[in-house]
C-alpha cells in the first residue's frame, strides 16, 4: 500500500510538473510562471478584444520584421520562432524617453518583460499598448558576435 501511495504521488509530481503549489519555475536564467489561458489583459474599454496577431522571426542576428506598428488601446499576440538558434526577447514596457515611476505603455499578460525562444520553437508574447510611443526589443540570449544589433522597433500609434 505505502509503495502504491508513493508511486501515485511521484506520477502527480510528474504530470504536474513537479509544481504542486503554483509557484515560480526555474529554468536556467528565466524564471516563468503557470499563466492560466484564460489571463489575458483586457483593453482599455475592459472586454476581452480579439488580438491582433503579429509573427516575428528571430535569426542571427535580426528580428523580421525589424519594426513594428499597431494602434493604441491594440492587444497583440506577438508570435515569435527561432529559426537558427536559440534567442531571446526583450522589451521594455516603458516607451522611449519616459520616466521609469510612469504607468508602463504595455500591459502583458505575463509579469516579466524577457523571454527565451529556443531553436524552431514560437513563443506567443501578449500585451495590450495602452501607451503610444517607441519601445525597444533586443534579443536577450546571446547569440554570437552580431548579438549586440539584434533589436527591433515596436511603435505604437494614437
Amino acid at each position: 500500500m505505502r509503495g502504491l501511495l508513493g508511486t501515485t504521488v511521484a506520477l502527480a509530481v510528474f504530470f504536474l510538473g513537479g509544481n504542486l503549489a503554483g509557484q515560480p519555475l526555474s529554468l536556467g536564467n528565466t524564471t516563468t510562471r503557470r499563466v492560466n489561458s484564460s489571463a489575458r489583459p483586457e483593453n482599455a474599454t475592459g472586454d476581452q478584444a480579439q488580438a491582433k496577431v503579429i509573427e516575428l522571426t528571430a535569426k542571427k542576428y535580426e528580428y523580421s520584421p525589424g519594426e513594428i506598428h499597431v494602434k493604441k488601446g491594440t492587444r497583440v499576440q506577438l508570435k515569435i520562432r527561432a529559426l537558427d538558434r536559440t534567442h531571446g526577447f526583450k522589451i521594455s514596457p516603458y516607451p522611449e524617453g519616459a520616466a521609469k515611476d510612469a504607468q508602463p505603455g504595455l500591459r502583458f499578460a505575463e509579469q516579466q518583460d524577457s523571454w527565451k525562444i529556443e531553436k524552431e520553437q514560437e513563443r506567443v508574447i501578449e500585451f495590450v499598448a495602452e501607451r503610444t510611443g517607441t519601445y525597444a526589443f533586443k534579443c536577450s540570449v546571446f547569440c554570437g558576435l552580431g548579438h549586440g544589433g539584434m533589436k527591433g522597433r515596436l511603435v505604437v500609434e494614437e
